[in-house]
């Protein structure tokens, strides 16, 4: 028993909700890298405040004269959250308030000279110290002074730095849903929905690609998912054009297949009575029963491929040396038999040219080029000034045969051209199928050649020109004077 495919399990988070995460996450990388300079100014400002506050004590502490009260210089130290306050004057230090004095001073920073990387550096030591530190900062000093230090615990500060980034966080994160939300929105509307209405055209189209109601219809805007739509509803006419041809066609191959088989039983009773014609005293019979009876076999082989393949699968070119006059006389004689026609076929090919191909292939590549000649030569005539005929040259270059078929008609239309060897597209005439190129095209591309149409000398119409490889026998040297 065959395993059960489980469905494909849908992702979690779709396409919006990642775009909001990813905007969430760099609005945090800036306000990060905003931060930084952030906390180590709001350390600076909060040192500032207190060392203003103790110039402030300084001043007023001077003003009280020798005997200061005690409960003045608490109020100044409380104010100023200080341990000490020192003055320090060109020749003196002077202790103007003192609390408890500190056992040590743990950490000095001098405000009068701090750098940027250094204010940095002591902002995340004070975040990340898990001591309550002495901390001495020093600054300048009112009333002439050299410097003021006060000394005091680094608690505080860092209790006042981590609110801080705690509001800075919320800020963040405010600022960050916000602009994410407002992204994401713009997002979805301007890209991600455009996109979901791409892909599920795509997927409703694949489903039932026959029915043209789901062929997405274009916004008609200009962007770049805009001209994404109309080329994908250009791609989807086209495929459906293309499965409506693949279709016929299908149809056509059975179709075909029934008719063979009719067809088939119909040639073999003819292929019967042909065989009468060998015991005819008529010369005229008797030189042309072959010729029928060899295509009446060939008639009922392709009708028996058709039938086995149930399509027109070509088998694999036999390969073999074989003259190359041969085989276009032969196709010439079953094509126009003697008087059937007002065309001239001329096989200018030289005697003894051999070419490594199929002949029956081959026989097939130049009946169908001399009956598009033919048949174009018999509706339109020839160019005027010149008789009805078909030119058949060849030559020899290179290890490679270079064949061209010519006529005097009218030329293959521009229109025509573009889609020459496509089958059921070639043809301009009226019960013409389209066929005869595309097979030729089809049975020369096995046998490693190519086939072109290519510009005519004066007075010549259509000029096919086909590449065969030389077989090891073939002539060297040039083949026709009218090459």
């Amino acid at each position: 028993m065959a395993e059960k495919l489980e469905p494909a399990m849908k992702p979690r988070l779709g396409l919006a909700g990642r775009v909001l995460l990813l905007v969430i996450g760099f609005v945090m990388l800036a306000e990060i890298a905003v931060y930084v300079p952030a906390i180590a100014l709001f350390r600076e400002n909060w040192l500032r405040d207190r060392l203003s506050a103790a110039s402030t004590a300084v001043l007023l502490l001077d003003a009280t004269a020798a005997q200061v009260p005690d409960r003045l210089i608490d109020d100044a130290l409380i104010a100023v959250r200080a341990r000490t306050i020192v003055l320090k004057m060109q020749d003196s230090r002077r202790l103007l308030a003192a609390g408890e004095p500190p056992a040590r001073i743990d950490v000095r920073y001098d405000m009068r000279n701090a750098g940027f990387f250094e204010a940095v550096a002591s902002a995340f030591g004070t975040l990340t110290t898990r001591r309550n530190r002495t901390l001495a900062v020093m600054g300048p000093a009112p009333a002439g002074g050299e410097y003021i230090e006060i000394t005091m615990a680094e608690a505080p500060l860092r209790q006042a730095m981590l609110v801080h980034s705690r509001n800075l966080l919320a800020l963040s994160l405010i600022i960050s849903l916000i602009v994410a939300s407002l992204a994401a929105l713009s997002i979805n509307g301007l890209v991600l929905r455009p996109m979901r209405r791409l892909t599920s055209s795509i997927i409703s189209f694949g489903a039932a690609p026959e029915d043209t109601s789901r062929i997405i219809r274009p916004s008609g805007l200009g962007h770049e998912i805009g001209r994404a739509e109309q080329a994908l509803a250009d791609m989807q006419r086209a495929l459906l054009r293309e499965l409506a041809e693949k279709k016929n066609l299908a149809a056509l191959g059975l179709a075909v297949a029934k008719v063979s088989h009719d067809l088939r039983n119909m040639l073999a009773s003819a292929q019967l009575l042909s065989d009468r014609f060998i015991e005819s005293s008529d010369p005229i019979a008797k030189r042309l029963a072959p010729k029928l009876i060899a295509t009446l076999d060939r008639a009922i082989a392709f009708c028996q491929s058709t039938l086995t393949y149930g399509r027109a699968v070509e088998r694999a070119p036999n390969m073999r040396p074989m003259g190359l006059r041969g085989v276009i006389r032969e196709a010439s004689e079953v094509l126009l038999p003697e008087g059937a026609s007002r065309v001239t076929i001329r096989n200018d090919v030289q005697k003894g040219l051999m070419v490594q191909a199929d002949p029956e292939h081959m026989f097939r590549v130049f009946l169908n080029l001399l009956r598009n000649a033919n048949e174009a030569l018999e509706t339109a005539g020839p160019q005027p000034g010149r008789a009805a005929e078909i030119i058949i040259t060849a030559v020899l270059r290179n290890g490679v045969v270079v064949v061209e078929v010519a006529d005097t008609g009218p030329g293959v239309p521009l229109a025509a051209q573009k889609r020459l060897f496509e089958p059921f597209k070639a043809s301009s005439r009226p019960g013409g199928t389209g066929l005869g190129l595309a097979i030729a095209a089809d049975l020369v591309r096995a046998h490693g050649g190519t086939i072109a149409l290519v510009p005519s000398d004066a007075g010549l119409g259509a000029t096919f020109r086909i590449t065969l490889p030389a077989a090891e026998a073939a002539m060297e040297g040039t083949i026709s004077p009218n090459t």
